[in-house]
């Protein structure tokens, strides 16, 4: 039964050169217990469909033609008032960031009864026993303790078990779901998504999946729609849009994505150019400037919707026949790192940060061991992988190697730099030269008062080692490297797309002509095209400097694209150091296997041959963690070994070192009852 259907959906945007028709003639069926994913580019109209459904768009939007028929009641025609009965009771929202979409000074149980009480005119006590059971459904660790919570107390993945109760509070008929797992962990995100589909199933609840993550696509969804410059391009069952796709935009999409059986050095295949600027008339097929099969039919003329076979409709005069296997280009360079002397070595490397007390007490009551312990060592040239869920250490590494953090205790060399004697403040310029660090947030790292030929030139000014003209020189030639016009020098970052920020980003830790670059999440929020892009872009620039980095990422697919060797963290320690593609093919540590198990895979046979078979639990608290290995918690084999020893990291094969009792792979271990 539909339960939701969008009909020639026409959004638009007042600004000030001209309307920006955000979605053009959209028409979308939904059925009860049913999931559809939503997928495309930034800017490709989907969030923009969700906030048009909930009647959420910002003051500059509107719905200017088509219908959103729910239960056959039009919502584009209804009242404020009227939608505001219709929002978080028929229909709920999910939003992409869990953190800026709650209220920071209100509790967590205050928040999900709110919209009981406003729809279902219960009580206060009977909204707030309704809070905990939707908490219990969505499967919250403690839920009578995080009633009284509030929303900074709780990590990621339990703050968007919130949003999810807030969401499901009053059963709605739909739930729109937008990016809900984009920021979190695999694992995390599995658990997530296992929530929301047992729900569905559970509540006979619609379901719209708005994602870029092609993986997520392929296990949940029933059906996909593929948006491009606010246009459905295609739209099909999920199994048929994987194998037999019509649009070349959907085979370009899932050429894009980096895929864990992928040969290290490999050359990820990306999308030409940008979508087109919807402020402008756009003459032909939007998709035509970047596709390698447009003609002059393309450019000139609009094609119609075809329909290929039952629900399987596209949008294309030369169709492509299902999926076409591109070949795969690898540097076999990058293979031969192993013999190359260290760049960097990091020894019992330690950060631990001292929790605060009250304004009584003021000294330190506390520590949380953010560092425990690490050794590891980056060669010239290589790519060195870090991975593991959110709150390991991997960025506080990456911190402390730039010395934006300081080292509790340890040792973090440079092999080739001396800096005996050398004052504070030349120590500091003397590393700078070493190591520079690449953001995840470009947008956040960058100054936005500044001119980007400014933003670049910034750290040669610092060094004061280059003339005026020499320093102009060099951010020509950094704009040239990253793939960016030279006029570009003179605009502002929020002039820029989130892939062309991460090039100046790029751009900048490359002015110092560094030996080692840490990459902190670098193309975590970019979607697959533009991700693809500043992959090969790192890539190249490696081969052609000789630059060794540090890639931070809980994407594993991406660090298997671009990693020779791979350490896996796990709250703090280092649990797993090898080749990478020994540990994505013959992983040791329990740890490492969950994280493979979790990753989504953009195959619908594979990936759904994978749900129900990742790791459970919530990372333990750094501030206390476990005695002996810390990942005993969570392991499917721990044993009473685990909880009175630590294991210590020993060489399993040639270069590939695992701190684990029971490894996989080695001697099967029989554990007794008592054991356990």
């Amino acid at each position: 039964m539909t339960i939701l259907s969008i009909q020639n959906l026409r959004t638009q945007f007042a600004m000030r050169a001209a309307d920006v028709v955000a979605v053009d003639d959209v028409s979308i069926d939904v059925e009860a217990g049913e999931c559809i994913g939503i997928v495309g580019e930034s800017g490709c109209g989907k969030t923009t469909t969700g906030l048009s459904i909930m009647r959420l768009l910002p003051g500059n939007g509107k719905v200017s033609g088509g219908k959103i028929l729910l239960d056959g009641k039009d919502l584009a025609l209804l009242s404020e008032k009227d939608m505001q009965g219709v929002r978080g009771n028929t229909v709920a929202l999910i939003p992409q960031d869990p953190m800026t979409s709650l209220n920071p000074v209100m509790r967590i149980g205050d928040q999900i009864a709110e919209g009981y009480l406003i729809h279902r005119g219960a009580s206060k006590e009977e909204a707030r026993q309704r809070a905990l059971e939707v908490l219990r459904m969505v499967e919250m660790p403690n839920p009578e303790e995080r009633l009284n919570q509030f929303p900074h107390e709780l990590s990621g993945g339990l703050r968007q078990r919130v949003m999810i109760a807030m969401a499901l509070v009053c059963e709605p008929k739909v739930l729109i779901a937008d990016e809900p797992t984009t920021a979190l962990d695999v694992t995390i995100q599995a658990q997530i998504l296992d929530i929301l589909d047992n729900l569905r199933v559970e509540l006979n609840m619609a379901v719209i999946l708005i994602t870029h993550d092609m993986g997520v696509i392929a296990s949940r969804t029933d059906r996909v729609i593929v948006m491009y410059a606010g246009k459905v391009v295609e739209g099909a069952d999920t199994k048929t849009l994987f194998t037999k796709m019509h649009h070349p935009y959907t085979q370009a999409l899932l050429s894009s994505v980096p895929k864990i059986e992928d040969v290290a050095g490999g050359r990820l295949s990306s999308i030409p150019g940008l979508p087109p600027d919807l402020s402008k008339t756009i003459v032909g097929c939007r998709f035509a400037p970047r596709c390698a099969y447009a003609t002059d039919e393309c450019r000139e003329n609009e094609p119609p919707t075809e329909i290929a076979g039952e629900g399987h409709t596209y949008a294309c005069f030369h169709p492509t026949n299902g999926f076409t296997p591109v070949e795969v280009q690898i540097n076999e360079a990058r293979k031969v790192v192993d013999a190359v002397e260290p760049l960097m070595k990091v020894t019992n490397l330690v950060k631990e940060f001292p929790i605060r007390g009250s304004n009584i007490f003021r000294g330190s009551v506390g520590k949380v061991s953010a560092v425990a312990d690490v050794n590891f060592e980056v060669r010239k040239g290589e790519t060195f992988g870090l991975v593991g869920e959110s709150g390991c250490g991997k960025t506080t590494i990456g911190r402390l190697i730039t010395g934006l953090e300081e080292v509790t205790s340890g040792k973090i060399e440079f092999t080739h730099t001396k800096t005996d004697g050398l004052k504070k403040g030349e120590l500091r310029r003397a590393l700078a030269q070493e190591r520079q660090m690449m953001f995840q947030d470009p947008y956040a790292s960058l100054d936005p008062r500044k001119r980007v030929g400014d933003i670049i030139r910034e750290p040669l000014e610092i060094q004061k080692r280059l003339s005026k003209t020499q320093m102009n020189d060099r951010v020509t030639q950094l704009l040239s490297e990253v793939g960016l016009p030279l006029a570009a020098a003179e605009r502002y970052p929020h002039e820029f797309s989130g892939g062309q920020r991460q090039r100046v980003g790029l751009a900048r830790a490359l002015a110092l002509e560094p030996s080692l670059v840490i990459a902190d999440e670098p193309v975590s929020a970019l979607d697959v095209s533009i991700q693809a892009q500043i992959l090969n872009l790192m890539q190249d620039l490696q081969e052609s400097r000789g630059l060794s980095y540090i890639l931070i990422s809980h994407d594993l697919a991406v660090v298997r694209y671009i990693a020779h060797r791979i350490g896996v963290m796990y709250l703090g320690k280092l649990v797993e150091v090898g080749p990478a593609d020994e540990v994505f093919s013959r992983p040791f540590h329990h740890y490492t296997q969950g994280l493979l198990n979790a990753v989504p895979v953009a195959d619908v046979e594979i990936a759904r041959t994978k749900r129900g078979d990742q790791m459970k639990g919530e990372l333990p608290s750094a501030v206390n963690p476990p005695t002996g290995c810390r990942f005993r918690t969570r392991c499917p084999v721990a044993a009473a070994v685990c909880a009175n020893e630590e294991p210590p990291m020993v060489e399993l094969s040639p270069g590939h070192t695992a701190a684990c009792h029971f490894p996989l792979g080695g001697t099967p271990v029989t554990i007794g009852s008592q054991d356990k």
